[in-house]
């Protein structure tokens, strides 16, 4: 063989085989991502499901304010039955969402009959 033959192929090997290094090491770069998304996600759904088992609590001043405001809307004897929050806090708040919520809520009469 020719001596520019054999400079050819020793080239191509040489070229080719930097090229699958650099794709060793880009699939490892991947796996280990891969990896650390995986445990990133099963602390975030230990940490979900440990606050789940908390019970949610609200504070005396916090359902005293409420039941003043029902109270000066309804003017009259009621039953508070549950409280909740509108939006969680992890939920997406998109100026669509928060004023369409505000306007379904809004659209509610309150009746006089003591809230039953």
């Amino acid at each position: 063989m020719s001596e520019s033959l054999v400079f050819t192929l020793k080239l191509t090997v040489f070229g080719m085989g930097i090229v699958f290094i650099a794709l060793v090491v880009i699939s490892s770069a991947i796996a280990l991502f891969k990896k650390v998304d995986e445990r990133w996600e099963q602390r975030e759904s230990r940490q979900a499901e440990a606050a789940f088992d908390k019970s949610p609590t609200i504070d005396n001043t916090t359902l005293v304010l409420i039941a003043a405001a029902a109270a000066t809307m309804i003017k009259g004897r009621f039953y508070i039955r549950s409280v909740r929050k509108i939006l969680p806090r992890d939920a997406v708040r998109s100026p669509w969402s928060v004023q369409g919520r505000a306007t379904l809520h809004g659209s509610h009469v309150p009746s006089r009959k003591g809230g039953r």
